[in-house]
């Protein structure tokens, strides 16, 4: 087969082909390939990668209250949407819905005070007992004078009662009582209340608070339900 036959022309150029493609496959196959990243490639690499790159570790503090400050902070905040500024502010403090008296005033009609006489009938019939101060007082046992209840006096000067009822006269009386021990609160609130009305159906006029405000059903409620919450703590 001599160089000028075609067949053998194209033979040899095929081998010099594979010979080339061996020769590149070996000079490459030792070299790192450099692939650009486009936009949107760089973009979702970082998307993916945004929460590992704010990944911190930090030193344990050495003090385990300051760790457990830094701890409740930071529910603090997150469960308030605080900032941390303001986590020192949010604390509050709950307020006793209780209160460490409790008065009930009985304010008569205009131009026409209560009698004397009339309020110590009453006071005789529902053993309402005269004391210290010239003052009436209610007693769990009326017969010792022991454990008070409330007292009634009244609302002018000298806001006591004179020995002798006859001639006196009062625009106002005031029925109160101090916070008893827990487990009271609830009925001793109940006979001031009770005692109150039956005053007021007596005597007639209006129950107030001290700042002359009438007093409504549904606030004496809301005293008693705080009696009772404070007798179950």
């Amino acid at each position: 087969m001599s160089f000028s036959d075609p067949s053998a022309i194209i033979l040899i150029v095929g081998a010099i082909a594979i010979l080339l493609f061996l020769i590149h496959g070996l000079w490459f196959s030792g070299r790192p390939i450099n692939k650009k990243i486009n936009t949107n490639d760089a973009k979702e690499m970082e998307f993916q990668n945004l929460g590992k790159v704010r990944i911190v570790t930090v030193d344990k503090p050495t003090d385990d209250f300051e760790l457990q400050k830094v701890e409740e902070e930071l529910d603090i905040k997150a469960n308030n949407n605080t900032s941390v500024d303001d986590i020192d502010n949010t604390t509050q403090y709950k307020e006793e819905p209780w209160q460490q008296s409790y008065e009930i005033n009985l304010v008569a009609p205009l131009n026409m005070p209560f009698k004397g006489e009339d309020i110590e009938a009453i006071c005789d019939e529902f053993c309402i007992l005269r004391g210290d101060m010239d003052i009436f007082y209610v007693y769990e046992n009326p017969q010792t004078r022991k454990d008070e209840v409330f007292r009634i006096c009244s609302l002018e000067k000298p806001f006591s009662f004179p020995k002798d009822m006859t001639a006196y006269t009062t625009t106002a009386l005031a029925l109160y009582m101090n916070l008893p021990e827990k487990g009271k609160g609830f009925a001793y609130f109940k006979s001031i209340r009770v005692a109150a009305n039956i005053f007021l159906d007596k005597l007639g006029g209006e129950l107030q608070d001290n700042y002359h405000n009438r007093i409504t059903e549904e606030q004496l409620d809301k005293m008693a339900n705080d009696l009772r919450l404070y007798d179950e703590s």
